[in-house]
């Protein structure tokens, strides 16, 4: 399974501070197929925040009830080209890395598999 890691803190204006190595799951996606424009498809991602490749491996549950952490990715878009040449998880991924970078920088961020 392929997951995001960030690999820098991850500061909340809860005051909540997430340890650099937190990973992020992808727990759904949906992906508008009807609504192209462009060449571009909307999509949608659920994930799950987790402290830790160690805290999946333990079993722990992910992050949740922060209010100043969305978890659910709106408005993010898909190529028609990609929808139709790579697997829904490596879509998903890459939607989801893409957003991720523009908040931590690419330096900060890389998909590993679990």
């Amino acid at each position: 399974m392929k997951a995001i890691k960030i690999n820098q803190p991850v500061n909340l204006n809860s005051g909540i501070s997430i340890p650099s190595g937190s990973i992020v799951i992808i727990g759904e996606g949906y992906a508008s197929v009807k609504d192209v424009k462009e060449g571009l498809i909307p999509a949608q991602v659920a994930t799950f925040l987790f402290v830790s490749e160690t805290a999946i491996q333990e079993g722990k549950s992910p992050i949740t009830d922060i209010a100043d952490f969305n978890p659910v990715f709106a408005g993010l878009q898909l190529s028609v080209d990609a929808y139709q040449t790579k697997s829904a998880e490596s879509l998903l991924i890459e939607a989801v890395e893409t957003a991720l970078v523009a908040v931590y920088g690419e330096e900060n961020v890389e998909v590993i598999t679990l």
